[in-house]
């Protein structure tokens, strides 16, 4: 359920309920666990942090910034602190990381890593295998960013890093190759896995990637093109143009948009068929429209539906507030509501019956009819006609027969 989406939002299965509030800055959750224990955690970021009623060992408090610890977050197992940024203790692993004054002071200790940080003037951090007790990362600074070093093999790739900031940057390893001269401008990229290289010459001006399904080129803003096994895109003169063509799982979907949101196009195609699924177009802020092969529902005014082209709920739940004309329409229903229903036309299609009405509050004039009646009323019936087999009139809101 939501309300005001995305303000509020709740959910519920058969092991957890949770409750968002503004962007979910504000949660509640109640998590059944495997031993049928309710785990409750209640958080306003980042002041209040609760978790209780579970296992005693992932219960939890935090007053943010005055005490308090919370577990399982922010890639820490526990994060502890004291009048952050005074004090604060992080634990991962067997080891632990103790800052004073965070980020300035810290110091890394445990059973297979240790490490010491006076940033940004020096520091260092060593880890050895459990097993082998070989030292698998080291990594050290000097006046932070201009001098960084680093080799790191705690995930199998052989990292190595040499930072001369900005004048020189290299990473090496066992899946990619970097050189950067000048950060950012001039860098040479190798992916090894896709054997693929990048050439930026300079960044973000001129880009050239070539190799194993895949090819790029860009001269911003004149001209770019990038085509890969899955997807192709690029721009012309950007942003006047813009387009991407991608394949994904059993859809090919394609958009193109002019001069940023000024014009947008989204077209998703079922890929076996090439049949159009479903599609959106906008012209902002004048008018939306999303369209399916059961119908459409078109929109003007439409200040925001470009930004959430692929919102679908944001769109339905947001663009009646501002919509002055809506027409929609699909294999049953027909419907046209000018000045947010103060004029409103319907058409069953099925059932061959029409429908107009000028609205506020209540009808002040509505007519329906179909093939063999036709009914006029007046403030909702306050006087009304009724022709056919059923004939009537009504005064006063009374009807009587014909």
């Amino acid at each position: 359920m939501d309300i005001l989406y995305p303000l509020i939002g709740w959910t519920k299965d058969n092991q957890q309920s949770q409750i968002n509030i503004f962007f979910r800055l504000i949660k509640y959750s109640n998590f059944t666990n495997y031993s049928n224990k309710d785990e409750k955690t209640f958080e306003i970021f980042p002041i209040i942090d609760f978790s209780w009623g579970g296992e005693s060992e992932n219960n939890y408090f935090s007053i943010f910034p005055f005490l308090g610890s919370v577990k399982n977050k922010y890639a820490k197992e526990k994060i502890s602190y004291f009048l952050f940024p005074l004090y604060m203790k992080t634990y991962k692993k067997n080891s632990y990381n103790t800052h004073f004054l965070w980020p300035i002071f810290s110091k890394t200790s445990g059973k297979y890593s240790k490490g010491f940080k006076f940033w940004p003037i020096y520091g260092y951090t060593t880890k050895i295998d459990s097993e082998s007790l070989k030292t698998i990362k080291e990594s050290k600074f000097y006046l932070w960013p201009f001098f960084t070093f680093k080799n790191d093999n705690t995930t199998g790739i052989n990292l190595e890093e040499n930072n001369y900031w900005p004048l020189y940057l290299s990473a090496e390893s066992n899946v990619h190759s970097s050189r950067t001269f000048l950060w950012p401008f001039f860098n040479i990229y190798e992916d090894k896995i896709r054997d693929q290289k990048t050439y930026n010459m300079p960044w973000p001006i001129i880009q050239y990637k070539s190799g194993a399904n895949i090819k790029s080129k860009r001269f911003f803003p004149i001209y770019s093109y990038s085509k890969s096994k899955y997807v192709e895109k690029g721009f012309f003169i950007w942003p006047l143009y813009r387009y991407k063509n991608e394949i994904l799982a059993s859809e090919y979907f394609k958009t193109k948009s002019f001069l940023f949101f000024l014009y947008k196009e989204d077209i998703s195609y079922e890929l076996e068929t090439n049949k159009i699924i479903k599609e959106f177009s906008s012209l902002w802020p004048i008018y939306s429209m999303d369209s399916t092969s059961d119908g459409y529902d078109f929109r003007i005014f439409a200040p925001i539906e470009s930004f959430f082209s692929k919102n679908t709920k944001i769109r339905e739940i947001w663009s009646p507030l501002w919509s002055i004309i809506r027409i929609k329409k699909n294999n049953e229903i027909e419907t046209t509501s000018i000045l947010f229903n103060f004029i409103k036309f319907n058409k069953n299609l099925e059932t061959r019956k029409n429908k107009f009405s000028i609205n506020f509050f209540i009808p002040l004039i509505s007519n329906e009819s179909s093939d063999n009646t036709n009914e006029f009323n007046i403030l909702g019936g306050f006087l009304g006609l009724k022709t056919g087999e059923d004939a009537k009139i009504r005064i006063l809101y009374i009807p009587i027969d014909l």
